[in-house]
């Protein structure tokens, strides 16, 4: 039987996703509706990057979203890496040890990326612009990392013969946006200092917004144990 917690961890995932997703919509769509400007200090002339928007408008509601995005991101992580192995989870307790280290490590980058997140709401790319690009850096690199590291973690169950076949149709959700997140992060690096700024713009907000799906996809992770164990229980009685 799963604990209280674990029973509505999948909220986390929920809520990290939909605060990210609204606090990204709620500004691209004022600064589409204001006519698109250009902003002080904006080093893309033709698309505004998410930092330029907060940095000048809905100051509040970035640091809101983000900051319950943050939270939420490191919950959910934490549980993601936490259910693989407790009894009420997916008991998956064989692991090798270089596959936990890999969990814990991923649980331990997300805290550092959450943190960084809620400090780049406040030190915005005008006021602050060196702690600005530190916190990026630190946001967006721990983002990233946490997700290949968990994407590794759980890459076991994206096996055929595995014995939680819902979790893998969620493993395989969740590790094609990874692949096509650092696919598109190492696109938006490669050309951002290029002339094609314009191109660099779509990408940020591209992979901002695959983000979003990226931590809804955990929903599936969180919300299966119970009914994952159910399953493999039905198919040894029936054996």
């Amino acid at each position: 039987m799963q604990s209280s917690f674990f029973k509505y961890s999948w909220l986390f995932a929920l809520t990290a996703s939909g605060a990210w997703g609204l606090t990204l919509s709620i500004l691209l769509v004022h600064w589409l509706v204001k006519g698109r400007p250009t902003y002080p200090g904006q080093s893309n002339p033709y698309v505004a990057f998410i930092s330029d928007i907060a940095a000048f408008e809905l100051r509040p509601v970035f640091i809101i979203g983000c900051t319950i995005t943050a939270l939420a991101y490191f919950s959910t992580i934490w549980s993601v890496n936490h259910i693989r192995y407790v009894p009420h989870g997916y008991a998956l307790t064989d692991d090798p040890r270089w596959r936990k280290l890999v969990s814990s490590f991923a649980v331990l980058v997300s805290l550092v990326a959450a943190v960084s997140l809620i400090l780049l709401t406040i030190f915005d790319t005008v006021r602050a612009h060196e702690r600005h690009s530190i916190l990026l850096l630190c946001t967006f690199g721990g983002l990233g990392l946490s997700a290949v590291l968990t994407a590794i973690a759980w890459s076991d169950q994206l096996k055929l013969n595995v014995d939680f076949p819902k979790l893998r149709r969620w493993c395989i959700v969740n590790t094609t946006l990874v692949v096509a997140m650092t696919g598109l992060s190492t696109a938006f690096v490669s050309i951002m200092y290029s002339d094609w700024m314009r191109t660099a713009g779509f990408l940020e907000w591209a992979i901002t917004y695959l983000g979003a799906f990226w931590l809804l996809s955990f929903v599936g992770y969180l919300k299966l144990p119970g009914d994952a164990k159910s399953d493999e229980q039905q198919s040894l009685l029936t054996a």
